[in-house]
């Protein structure tokens, strides 16, 4: 089945005599959650994921995606032009482009939806024919803006301002914070600015955020940059701020600028004074309006690291914010198993999903802001798809047999949280094979979770540890184990992350006292289920003496497993002990907003084992 929008990019591709043009679904901003209005390869593909590169030639196209949404590109891609291509951690994306192009070959790519990075090592692979790099970045703007659902006002609340009881520090203090990081890298002494496009960085400095939005509209984040200045700072936004947010941010010596001045400023701040930005985060129209000579200029980050160590009043409130969160998800699973789907409204995946969303709303009542991703409700083969979603057309029936998995999330003012539970829908009669799997990823999730390190581990040091349960099976999972939680912010954030391989970033991938981490892991059959447990880790310091200084983690994450899968002749004396201690911490910090029915369920599925 042939997509026309394809057909009349590669006729587009044709006329402008380009030998390939390279699209990623991203945005100005490279934030990870785009919105609707950015993403063409929807469009062009069908795949729905939101993760992924498209490479058109002037006769087949190139579906880039990681080993998350392998499985659901196949399922989504129909027409027989465009192949997938498996991006892992030895299938390097650049090179493949430019082998399956030529050296010679005119390469075309949108500026703006790329990060400087990026384009820079496509030219440096390009070497002595980079004059064959093209930037366009208005490549089938037209024919996009002409499809009517990508009209609509992306303006669609005020931001607000969170109070330091929130947030544990003002704006002001940040960019300060920030600019004083960049002096001591840096050695620094007059006056600079730095420059970010970065969505994370700039809600985390200016402590503005959205309020009751939905997930295509980046949940709590919105779109902008910023010129941090130690005498005044520049915020560039499309949207409004309420009359509290208003006098925050002029107190904090912010001023506010049109979204679309950005760019004509950056010329001014080029031509006037010294500037910083991290080309890891920023596209490479900023780079290039800036007119980088050198790498003078270039920084990592300063902020990275101090966004995801979190801060006593961070940490405080996260721990109320899974209080909140582990209410309304184990409130959630109790009706799912308590429900005969024959003659329920919750009959299909899309149902089940709103049923979750709509109880965090009525749970978190004035805590909670949105959700801090797209929930995710997978019913048997569908949960094999990682970041599989349903949607009101597009869903499974669901029935008593088979598992369920539930990952979603919340932003609540306390902070940000993702949890995911693989529930059993059987109600007798599970197959043993079902409670073997579960279990094991249940106990590679637990001996993470109960790992002593010393300091200086990286996360890919660490990663071994959820998978070995899983490798003495000849088993194994295509994705992460764990991935970095900002806080009422993007739930993926970084630098800390537990998987395989090392990452560009490695060298700064050091687990970090008080950071947040994801803790994953999973096991997926093709055409059959999928299994994934996950909480939220702290780390957290426990001992220093003559060998290093030793941390550990702390669940944040508070929900009953499910009783029903657990076989334990596949957990470790220690998983068990671990289990019981949790269990017991779940009843008590739970049963008190729980009604009677819930709590005496809660107290069955939290017995000791």
């Amino acid at each position: 089945m042939k997509n026309n929008l394809l057909s009349v990019a590669i006729d587009k591709l044709k006329e402008k005599k380009y030998d390939g043009y390279f699209i990623s679904i991203s945005n100005e901003h490279l934030y990870e959650f785009t919105r609707a209005i950015d993403n063409y390869i929807i469009e062009m593909t069908g795949f729905t994921g939101d993760t992924g590169s498209l490479l058109i030639t002037r006769k087949n196209c190139y579906l880039y995606v990681d080993g998350r949404f392998t499985i659901q590109a196949k399922k989504e891609i129909k027409d027989k032009r465009i192949k997938i291509i498996e991006v892992n951690r030895n299938h390097k994306k650049i090179d493949d482009i430019i082998d399956r192009l030529g050296n010679n070959a005119k390469l075309a790519l949108n500026p703006k939806r790329e990060s400087s990075e990026f384009v820079l090592n496509v030219i440096d692979r390009l070497k002595a024919n980079s004059s064959r790099l093209v930037l366009d970045d208005s490549f089938m703007y037209k024919e996009f803006k002409e499809i009517k659902k990508y009209h609509f006002n992306l303006s669609s609340a005020p931001l607000f301002s969170l109070d330091n009881k929130y947030v544990g520090y003002s704006a002001k203090y940040k960019i300060k914070t920030c600019l004083d990081t960049i002096k001591d890298e840096i050695g620094l002494k007059g006056n600079f600015s730095y420059v970010t496009s970065k969505l994370e960085e700039i809600a985390y400095l200016t402590n503005l955020r959205y309020k009751f939005c939905d997930i295509d509209n980046h949940g709590v984040l919105f779109d902008a940059f910023l010129i941090v200045d130690s005498k005044k700072s520049v915020l560039y936004i499309r949207d409004y701020l309420d009359d509290k947010a208003e006098k925050y941010i002029r107190k904090s010596n912010i001023v506010i600028k049109e979204y679309n001045e950005f760019y004509r400023d950056l010329k001014e701040i080029n031509n006037k004074e010294r500037y910083f930005f991290d080309k890891s985060i920023n596209n490479y129209c900023i780079y290039n309006i800036l007119k980088v000579k050198d790498d003078s200029n270039v920084i990592n980050s300063p902020l990275e690291l101090e966004m995801s160590i979190k801060n006593e009043t961070e940490i405080k409130n996260l721990k109320t914010c899974n209080i909140i969160d582990g209410v309304a998800i184990t409130k959630a699973i109790y009706k799912i198993k308590h429900t005969d789907f024959k003659n329920s409204e919750l009959n299909n995946e899309y149902r089940v999903k709103k049923f979750v969303d709509d109880l965090r709303v009525k749970n978190g009542k004035k805590q909670y802001l949105c959700q801090s991703f797209e929930t995710i409700v997978a019913y048997k083969e569908n949960a094999a798809i990682c970041h599989y979603a349903p949607s009101k057309e597009n869903n499974k029936k669901i029935s008593n047999s088979s598992l369920l998995l539930i990952d979603s999330g919340g932003n609540y003012l306390s902070g940000t949280t993702d949890i995911t539970r693989t529930i059993s829908l059987y109600k007798k009669n599970i197959p043993s094979i079902l409670k073997k799997h579960y279990s094991l990823v249940l106990d590679s999730m637990l001996n993470l979770s109960m790992l002593k390190f010393p300091y200086g581990l990286c996360g890919y040091e660490l990663d071994i540890i959820a998978r070995k349960r899983l490798y003495d099976e000849y088993l194994d999972f295509n994705h992460g184990t764990g991935h970095g939680i900002g806080y009422i912010s993007n739930v993926h954030e970084g630098p800390n992350r537990i998987g395989p391989g090392i990452t560009r970033h490695y060298e700064k991938n050091v687990l970090e006292p008080y950071q947040v981490t994801s803790n994953e892991p999973g096991l997926y059959f093709e055409n059959k289920y999928g299994i994934r447990i996950e909480n939220d880790l702290l780390t957290v310091e426990l001992k220093d003496n003559e060998f290093g200084s030793f941390l550990g983690f702390e669940t944040l994450t508070l929900c009953p497993y499910d009783r029903d899968l657990i076989d334990k002749k596949y957990l470790s004396e220690d998983s068990i002990s671990f289990l019981n201690n949790y269990n017991h911490i779940v009843y008590k910090k739970l049963s008190k907003y729980l009604s009677n029915d819930e709590r005496k369920w809660l107290k069955k599925e939290t017995k000791e084992l």
